[in-house]
């Protein structure tokens, strides 16, 4: 009997296609189970703890002239405390160039009563200025909702070196 000829069988190529699928298949199921673990694993309630940090909106008006003054108080607000936020919404000049000392202009404060707000304390105290330089004066269309004016005098820069160190009017 003769014998037959086996078919010769080609051994199979394996597509690229076939590979890549597995191991998106792969990716996706460890992809899942690490989500779904950590779902399982946060804590069912999460605790926020914040802080009450006062928002102070501040015009600061250069009023000796001195060139850059009013950007050097501005970067000082910023640096000088983590309790009060300082909003500067406004910049520019004053009228005139005469001030010797720098001021704090109460823009919420009930003027018939003397009684200033607590914005304009703030800023006063960690300014270090002294009675005579916080006044009220309300303005009558507030339409930037502004609550302390600072007029920047000459003495700003001493000013400043204060806020830097720490020292308030209290502590001088």
């Amino acid at each position: 009997m003769p014998r037959k000829k086996q078919a010769k069988t080609k051994p199979r190529k394996r597509s690229k296609k076939s590979g890549i699928a597995g191991w998106v298949i792969i990716f996706l199921t460890i992809f899942i189970m690490v989500f779904v673990l950590s779902m399982l694993m946060t804590p069912s309630e999460v605790t926020v703890v914040q802080t009450e940090r006062g928002v102070v909106r501040v015009q600061i008006l250069n009023g000796c002239g001195a060139s850059g003054a009013g950007d050097e108080m501005t970067r000082a607000l910023a640096e000088s405390s983590n309790q009060i936020f300082f909003d500067v919404i406004d910049r520019g000049n004053a009228d005139v160039y005469n001030f010797d000392k720098t001021l704090v202009i109460d823009r919420r404060g009930d003027k018939e009563a003397g009684h200033f707000s607590k914005p304009a304390y703030q800023v006063a105290h960690l300014l270090s200025t002294g009675p005579d330089e916080l006044l009220i004066q309300r303005l009558s269309d507030n339409l930037l909702d502004i609550d302390v004016t600072i007029i920047v005098g000459a003495d700003y820069k001493s000013i400043i070196n204060n806020m830097k160190r720490g020292k308030t009017a209290v502590e001088s």
